[in-house]
This record gives C-alpha cells, sequence and structure tokens, in this order.
C-alpha cells in the first residue's frame, strides 16, 4: 500500500473515530461467543465500506452504526463459510508442514519450503478476504478467496508492504493493550478496505476518491450512490 494510500485511510479513520469507537467495542462484544465472529467482522467492515463511501465518493447517505448491524445480518453466512474455509485451509497446511517437516524421508522434507511459502500467500490473503466480501456481494465465498489470492501473488510487494505494517500495529496494540485495542480492530479494517479501493483503482474497475470538482458537481445534482 502505498504511503498516501495509509494517510488517506488514516485520515478517514480520523475523521469518523467516535463512530469506529463504537464499532471496534461491538466487535469485540460481538466476538466472544466466537460462531459469531465471522458475521460481527463483516459487519465491522461493512461499516468500513460505507464510511469510505461517504468520505471519498461523496455518499449522500451518511455512514451509522446501525450499518455494523446490516452487514452482520446480511452477510453472516458467506462470512461463516469463508471463515471455515479459510480456517480448514490453514489447519491443512499446518498439519503438512508438520508432516513433512518431521519426516524421515529426506526427499519429502523438500516440501517444507513450497508449504512454507502457501502459508505466506495465505497470510497475505486475509488483507482481501473480508474487504472483497464485501465489495463483491453477489459471488460465493469460493470465488472471493479466489480472487484475494489472485490479488496477493499479484501484488506480492504490496501485500508482504501491508502484512508487515499490520504485523507492526498488532504488536504494538498487544504491548500497549487496552486503549489501543478499543480501535485497533477497526483501523485494521479501514485500512484493509481503503487498501482494496487503491488496486482496485489502479486496475481501473473503480475511482479511489472524487476530485473537488467531482464532488461539488454529485453534491450540487445529489446524485444517487456511486456504482460500486
Amino acid at each position: 500500500m502505498a504511503w498516501s494510500t495509509y494517510l488517506l485511510a488514516l485520515k478517514i479513520f480520523w475523521r469518523r473515530i467516535g463512530l469506529f469507537l463504537t464499532a471496534n467495542l461491538l466487535w469485540i462484544a460481538m466476538s466472544l461467543p466466537i460462531v459469531t465472529w465471522p458475521a460481527a467482522t463483516a459487519g465491522l467492515f461493512y461499516l468500513a465500506r460505507r464510511v469510505a463511501d461517504e468520505e471519498l465518493l461523496a455518499d449522500p447517505q451518511p455512514a451509522v452504526i446501525a450499518d455494523f448491524w446490516r452487514g452482520f445480518r446480511e452477510q453472516w453466512r458467506r462470512s461463516s463459510l469463508l471463515s471455515f474455509g479459510n480456517l480448514v485451509l490453514l489447519g491443512a497446511l499446518l498439519v503438512a508442514l508438520r508432516f513433512y517437516g518431521t519426516s524421515s524421508l529426506q526427499l519429502l522434507n523438500w516440501l517444507v519450503g513450497p508449504i512454507t511459502l502457501c502459508l505466506i500467500v495465505w497470510a497475505g490473503m486475509q488483507l482481501f478476504l473480508y474487504p472483497l466480501l464485501i465489495q463483491r456481494p453477489d459471488r460465493t465465498p469460493w470465488a472471493i478467496a479466489r480472487e484475494a489470492f489472485l490479488i496477493t501473488i499479484s501484488y506480492p510487494f504490496n501485500a508482504a508492504l501491508t502484512l508487515l505494517t499490520t504485523l507492526i500495529l498488532l504488536v504494538g496494540a498487544l504491548f500497549l493493550a487496552g486503549p489501543i485495542l478499543f480501535i485497533f480492530f477497526a483501523l485494521i479494517a479501514v485500512l484493509q478496505t481503503v487498501g482494496l479501493r487503491a488496486l482496485l483503482a489502479q486496475r481501473g474497475e473503480l475511482q479511489l476518491q472524487l476530485s473537488a470538482d467531482q464532488r461539488e458537481e454529485r453534491t450540487r445534482r445529489g446524485s444517487p450512490r456511486s456504482p460500486k
């Protein structure tokens, strides 16, 4: 993710920090039962998407905390299937890594390298799974995972830099504990949402941000939401 994209995401987060603080607390509360964690994460990313639309595309409908619950209700099934498949894949990779890494056959030990590479790609995919889930409401979880995989291997430097940044923020959040955790997960949702939009804008799929003239024209005409 380019430095300008980071700054844009941080600006959006800071402007709506009160809303994101509330959403972050809701996410923590709804994630405690474990089984509702995927739906809560979908709700958090849905809200992040709505705020991004409002801030970047001058969406006339303001983002509110009710958007969290809307994403929770609408995406619980797809998010649960996506998370289940994601965890199954991780489990399979870890089992394979342990099996081939401890095998007495030296030939099988050579598979540790490719499997480790697959684990790194899996980690990179986590940056795009939920933003894509919200961005592609008509696609299956399998199609979402496939696109996340393709984006990860197509933009390896971008994925690696964003993943490193996320890990640094996570270490900082764990070190500082309480205060940072109240906003950390919402911040990650905004960073990943804006990061995906920047990549899709590079591909010409959508516009990352309206210019001042475009924003003024949209406000003047009171146009409906921009198609995604």
